[in-house]
């Protein structure tokens, strides 16, 4: 996470409008599923080896990988991420999540995804 980051890159915007529509309506989407999770987990996007993005939930220790997608976004929504600060509302816990999201992170790790499993094929 970073405070006064730069937007997300035009080719990351432009793989979120192809699989989501637009930019907007991703966000949407995925404050939405973070807002209705019920209980603790995570929201993620994820890429798959074609580079197509996908939002998923998880529950507990549970991952992507296990599902063969590759996490490049992730928003903690355990209590412990947002209650001193924001108490239940975890709906303005969203809200400014998106302020701090370190969107060259995103990119990097986009990045070192697709060198992985370019490297490793049985994957």
């Amino acid at each position: 996470m970073c405070v006064g980051g730069k937007g997300p890159s035009e080719a990351l915007v432009r793989d979120i409008t192809r699989d989501f529509d637009s930019f907007d309506i991703f966000v949407d989407h995925f404050s939405t599923l973070a807002t209705t999770l019920f209980g603790s987990g995570y929201v993620w996007l994820c890429e798959d080896k074609l580079g197509k993005l996908h939002l998923m939930t998880t529950v507990n220790q549970d991952t992507p990988l296990s599902q063969g997608l590759y996490p490049i976004l992730v928003v903690d929504l355990w209590e412990h991420s947002y209650y001193l600060q924001h108490q239940n509302k975890r709906a303005d816990y969203i809200s400014a999540w998106w302020n701090v999201v370190c969107w060259a992170e995103v990119d990097h790790l986009r990045t070192f995804w697709s060198a992985y499993y370019r490297e490793h094929i049985e994957l």
